[in-house]
């Protein structure tokens, strides 16, 4: 990504380039993240069909009502994680760069914020995803104690799921902390 305190040598003002580049990693990382959403949202959506048809509406008499649950908490966990990029979808393709300035920046540093109320928006379905998982594996384990068995299991979820939010957080301070700054900065300077 380009720096956003980059120096001319033609003798213009630091802040026009400064926001010339801010604009333009603005629009690559935006144009980024829609086709994210948009491509997560058709996995998600072709999950839905796959484990439905697999899981849960499949006729076989083989198939247990534990894992008919199963099928069912992954189902439904996918189609909240489908409904979260779709919306993110929706709020990506309606970004409109030709607002005034101080508004695109107060949206931008909006967008890019960290906020906890998007983490709380995906405990629901990486619940019931762990409930499908364990009900899933709880079965095929050898341990008698069923305790012992679901700790198993939680010692593996738990820790693949916080070195996955660990990681989405180094792409957020990496990639996107950088821009929510800079439209800060540019916004404070435009209003003082």
């Amino acid at each position: 990504m380009n720096n956003l305190n980059d120096k001319t040598t033609n003798n213009q003002p630091n802040n026009f380039i400064n926001m010339d580049i801010l604009i333009s990693n603005l629009r690559t990382e935006d144009s980024r993240n829609l086709r994210m959403m948009k491509n997560f949202k058709w996995i998600y959506f072709g999950m839905i069909i796959f484990y439905t048809l697999l899981m849960v509406v499949n006729p076989d008499p083989e198939l247990e009502f534990y894992q008919r649950i199963s099928g069912l908490c992954y189902v439904l966990s996918f189609v909240i994680f489908w409904l979260i990029f779709r919306k993110y979808h929706k709020e990506f393709r309606e970004i409109d760069y030709s607002v005034p300035l101080s508004e695109m920046l107060s949206k931008a540093a909006e967008r890019y914020k960290l906020a906890y109320k998007n983490f709380l928006m995906i405990i629901p379905p990486l619940a019931l995803m762990d409930v499908g998982l364990t009900l899933s594996f709880i079965n095929r384990m050898d341990n008698p104690d069923i305790i012992s068995r679901i700790l198993i299991i939680q010692a593996i979820y738990i820790p693949v799921m916080s070195i996955s939010a660990f990681i989405g957080y180094l792409i957020w301070r990496n990639r996107q902390k950088p821009l929510r700054d800079g439209a800060l900065k540019l916004l404070k300077d435009l209003n003082s």
